[in-house]
């Protein structure tokens, strides 16, 4: 049975068994390399991955709303606008799921993502997941992070966009993996990110160097660095410190 890692907001760990764990620090989470995290900085918020152009990352998982859109089912490509603001405008259907938040999914504890638990570590195909892509994901990525980081990019209704609009998503139709050097190459195209991936990665000595492998590290490695939380004020009561009286009334109360 899969078991699924729940990271709240307030930086603590609620297992499957509804057991509360030990407070967390930063030796929890995975390691990230700070240039790498740099370029998945601006990848995430680089239109350059959606089959159309017309949405980033941080589109649905947004700054301003704690890594996700605040709306309870997603408004991916062809919307208008942020957050709760977005409107659907003219989209063949919205995404069947609300956009997740970010926080903590750096911890090392994580082992599945997604709402249905469709990705997890996994010996099965030998590239160290089990993910809907089975054994056509790529060798290479660094954590489950990077692995997520590119399944958005292949989906018709969050990114790709519909078939016959863009070369993206119609390889993405053929089959999952093909849309995937489509997107590297846009990338490598970018004279500025094959500058920085030659200086962060030492998988890249030349622009062609640059693949998908590199491109979802790089999305991981932000991630799992940006959205960190361990230094609340749950998180101090955790580790033994008092809560204000009205947090330590609330945390009662729930």
């Amino acid at each position: 049975m899969k078991r699924l890692h729940h990271i709240a907001v307030g930086a603590f760990l609620l297992g499957v068994t509804g057991a509360w764990a030990d407070p967390i620090t930063m030796d929890d989470f995975v390691d990230a390399d700070p240039a790498q995290a740099r370029i998945g900085q601006l990848l995430f918020y680089d239109k350059i991955l959606s089959g159309n152009r017309n949405i980033s990352c941080g589109t649905c998982h947004h700054h301003d709303h704690a890594g996700g859109d605040g709306l309870s089912l997603g408004i991916g490509e062809g919307g208008v606008g942020l957050g709760p603001e977005r409107r659907a405008g003219d989209i063949r259907k919205r995404v069947p799921r609300n956009a997740p938040a970010l926080w903590n999914l750096g911890h090392a504890s994580v082992d599945v993502v997604f709402h249905d638990g469709r990705l997890e570590v996994s010996d099965q195909f030998g590239n160290g997941f089990d993910s809907p892509a089975e054994e056509w994901l790529p060798q290479g990525l660094d954590n489950i992070v990077a692995a997520q980081a590119l399944f958005p990019l292949t989906a018709q209704f969050e990114m790709a966009g519909n078939p016959g609009e863009n070369e993206i998503a119609g390889a993405t139709h053929d089959r999952i993996d093909a849309a995937w050097p489509i997107i590297a190459a846009r990338v490598r195209g970018v004279p500025e990110y094959a500058d920085l991936f030659a200086a962060a990665f030492e998988t890249v000595d030349t622009p062609l160097d640059i693949t998908i492998v590199e491109v979802g590290n790089a999305l991981g490695a932000f991630i799992t660095t940006e959205w960190r939380s361990f230094d609340s004020p749950y998180d101090a009561w955790l580790a033994g410190r008092s809560l204000p009286q009205d947090a330590e009334r609330g945390r009662a109360l729930f």
